[in-house]
């Protein structure tokens, strides 16, 4: 017969974190947020009653308790601007098993401007064939996640380094060419390209939803998103009825017509010269 403490770790749930990004301002308080699920075939359930701790590098900055939903809320104070990396782990000796999750929590002063940078206009455009390929299995060609668009780490590092901070905004992407549809991970894939550390939000689609993002960033005192860099008319538009700078990179069989005060431009070597 095994010991007690066998017949618990056999017992233990298998979990999965998630920890959102936040934005923040140097000495005020920033709510972090993380999620304890479990996963199952077609559903997932919340895990409550679970504690969770909550790092930045090897520094411990407090703890808070899942509720029935498995969401847990920590409340901190960044005394330094950047961009810092917080990591959320269940607590030893729990039910529950889980890998860490990391988000970043962006402390930035508002004299910098803010560039958004829609995630679509980091990857290749896909070229759709003219007849349908056939369906390989699922282990050939098999990548994670497509691949950046020439030029765009390079550019962003230098617009990151001298000039602004970044917003990566996810808006509903799913499919071959998407980067969340591909690898699951916008922040990994983010990270294993090398793409300066940014904040990442995810927006649902349509117009409405992106326009509603912009005003909660305003109302809490984020007036100074200055430009954007995308790939879709909808975003054009927006930025520009927002009185914000929109830079378009054009698909090679790009059908719609964008909205001529934005800047349209072929590659990310071009981008650099008309922000």
């Amino acid at each position: 017969m095994g010991s007690s403490e066998t017949v618990l770790a056999a017992e233990k749930l298998s979990g999965a974190l998630t920890i959102r990004d936040a934005l923040a301002m140097p000495g005020r308080p920033v709510r972090i947020e993380a999620k304890l699920v479990h996963r199952a075939l077609f559903a997932q359930t919340g895990l409550g009653g679970e504690q969770l701790e909550f790092f930045v590098g090897d520094r411990r900055i407090g703890q808070a308790m899942t509720g029935g939903d498995g969401r847990a809320m920590l409340e901190w104070t960044p005394r330094l601007r950047g961009n810092h990396v917080v990591t959320v782990k269940v607590a030893a000796g729990r039910r529950v098993e889980s890998v860490p999750a990391s988000a970043v929590v962006a402390c930035w002063e508002r004299r910098r401007p803010i560039l958004l940078v829609e995630n679509r206009a980091l990857v290749e455009a896909i070229k759709v064939p003219l007849a349908p390929l056939p369906r390989l299995p699922a282990s050939v060609g098999h990548q994670e996640g497509p691949e950046p668009a020439p030029d765009a780490v390079a550019v962003l590092k230098q617009l990151s380094q001298f000039f602004y901070n970044v917003i990566y905004l996810s808006r509903g992407e799913t499919g071959p060419g998407s980067i969340a549809g591909e690898t699951g991970d916008v922040r990994e894939w983010l990270r294993r390209h090398e793409f300066p550390t940014g904040l990442s939000l995810t927006v649902k689609s349509g117009r409405t939803a992106f326009e509603e993002q912009l005003d909660e960033l305003k109302a809490e005192g984020w007036d100074n998103i200055q430009a954007g860099v995308g790939r879709s008319v909808e975003f054009a538009e927006v930025l520009l009825a927002h009185r914000m700078k929109a830079v378009i990179l054009e698909d090679a069989d790009q059908s719609d017509k964008f909205p001529e005060k934005a800047h349209v431009v072929k590659d990310w070597r071009e981008v650099r010269k008309k922000l």
